[in-house]
């Protein structure tokens, strides 16, 4: 999990070690082919989620699983039972840092904490609620930022290397086994790490460059990123797996890297998905979900689905114009999403699927 609400995401999504006089503009590597020729995509929207309250306010940080629902205050990470039958699991605000992600997956989690200025380790737990044990991530031992993502018994995140590089580094929940991976030739960063079964996804940008360009990339099966056909070159933000290809997002104003127009590769060819907001690509249920923006006065703020054949609209926000929503949480195939504005401010949730 990441922060709810939106502010200067281009610049908290990416890992840049130590300082290391990284530019505002993350660079990399580009290998990857031109984009195809593209149509554009029509926007269904049959089939909405049946989405409900939450019951939190919408400025908490929360992720809503099947069995617990996390909660991120002030002062502490807490964890409570659906079914409430169980007790609290509370985790103190005492490591001197933020939480970066919340990786829940039935009765576990991963929870891990970056910390600013020029600190190169973060730190990382793994949860059994069921227990309320809580076990630091030694091995690998974690880079401080950067994304990290989870599918079932798996977690995929930026672990330090020699001379604090960051390297992709595994880790198995249930037992704590660690591996270190692939560790980049230069100086290197990685973000936007993304994973569901299509597949691990992550963006690499060379930081010591002034020169922006980014570089997506699928894991291949000996964990090395192998850049992918599609993205333009160097524009790459955002990436996710699906069963029919993939879903990018190309950043075409350096200076809005807020802003990007996200794409799908399917068997039949390449689609335009339309505007979006780098760092909000979400993998969920077997779909795919980015925010949308308000792009004039009057219309709302809107969650895209695309099931790698429609592209649709999964939720609108009730304000217009000033409007908009986090990013999308995703915990056992359920989706939360907090939207904000001037006609108020709500937090739902939704089974996907």
């Amino acid at each position: 999990m990441r922060r709810g609400v939106r502010t200067a995401l281009a610049a908290t999504t990416l890992l840049v070690l130590a300082a290391c006089g990284a530019d505002d503009e993350p660079t990399a590597e580009q290998t990857s082919t031109p984009t195809p020729t593209e149509s554009e995509t029509p926007i269904e929207t049959s089939g909405p989620l049946d989405w409900q309250p939450t019951g939190r306010s919408p400025d908490a940080r929360v992720v809503v699983g099947e069995r617990w629902t996390a909660i991120a205050g002030e002062s502490d990470l807490r964890f409570e039972s659906n079914a409430g039958d169980a007790d609290d699991v509370v985790l103190p605000d005492d490591s001197g840092g933020s939480v970066d992600a919340v990786l829940l997956d039935g009765d576990s989690a991963v929870v891990s904490y970056g910390f600013g200025g020029e600190t190169t380790s973060g730190l990382g737990y793994r949860v059994d609620l069921t227990t309320s044990e809580q076990t630091e991530i030694v091995t690998p031992e974690p880079a401080n930022g950067g994304d990290w993502a989870r599918l079932g018994d798996s977690v995929h995140y930026p672990g330090l290397g020699e001379g604090g590089v960051a390297c992709l580094a595994t880790l198995s929940v249930a037992d704590g086994n660690g591996e270190d991976g692939w560790c980049p030739s230069g100086r290197v960063g990685i973000a936007e790490l993304e994973a569901n079964e299509d597949g691990v996804a992550v963006m690499l940008f060379d930081y010591a460059s002034r020169v922006s360009c980014r570089t997506l990339a699928l894991l291949d099966q000996s964990g090395i990123p192998q850049p992918v056909d599609g993205p333009a070159e160097c524009t790459g933000w955002d990436i996710a797996a699906t069963s029919t290809g993939i879903v990018w997002s190309e950043v075409t104003k350096p200076k809005r890297q807020e802003v990007a127009q996200f794409h799908a590769r399917t068997d039949s060819g390449t689609e335009d998905l339309g505007q979006g907001s780098t760092g909000t690509l979400t993998s969920c249920g077997g779909d795919t979900f980015f925010v949308s923006d308000p792009a004039t006065r009057t219309d709302p703020a809107r969650l895209m689905r695309w099931d790698g054949a429609e592209l649709s609209v999964a939720y609108e926000s009730t304000s217009r114009g000033n409007a908009f929503l986090g990013r999308p949480e995703c915990a056992d195939g359920i989706l939360t999403i907090s939207s904000f504005g001037e006609d108020g401010d709500e937090q739902v949730s939704a089974h996907v699927g």
